[in-house]
């Protein structure tokens, strides 16, 4: 029997970390991203001014608001990417489990991105923003799941 590895994503809309335990109360930062739209203000990431209209008893014309902030789908892309990333890395197929931490909307993104195998690998989903917690404070935050498994160099009888 053998301890499963364990991979810890810590998300948030820009950045990423892959993370894993390396001892009691120890992680390690192995992996980072961060979006290249991650300081762009939402009116950059627009692509025109919003719409107008007219006012009906008078001349004056007023901005028509947008239904969604243009930030929400650069996020929701990121997250995308990161699923899409996992799918094609072969070192995450070394872990035997997975653990998601990023805010809720994002990580209900992340959950219908990945891919069945990964789906099976994911044992918890922590709706936190971790991104700015230093590798030394995560024990704090971040569950250790224990489940043991048979080794995998075990003879069938």
């Amino acid at each position: 029997m053998r301890a499963p590895r364990t991979l810890y994503i810590i998300a948030d809309g820009g950045r990423v970390r892959y993370i894993e335990r390396i001892g009691p109360n120890h992680f390690k930062t192995f992996r980072k991203f961060v979006s290249a739209h991650i300081h762009e203000k939402s009116s950059e990431l627009a692509r025109d001014r919003p719409g107008r209209v007219c006012e009906s008893g008078s001349p004056t014309r007023h901005a028509v608001e947008t239904r969604s902030d243009p930030r929400d789908k650069v996020e929701a892309d990121f997250i995308r990417a990161l699923a899409a990333d996992l799918r094609e890395d072969e070192t995450v197929a070394s872990f035997d489990k997975l653990v998601f931490a990023a805010p809720a909307r994002l990580a209900k993104v992340l959950r219908g991105s990945l891919s069945p195998a990964l789906t099976a690998k994911l044992a918890e989903c922590i709706d936190k923003d971790l991104t700015k917690i230093p590798d030394d404070n995560l024990n704090l935050h971040l569950p250790v799941i224990l489940t043991f498994t048979a080794a995998t160099d075990a003879t069938p009888r």
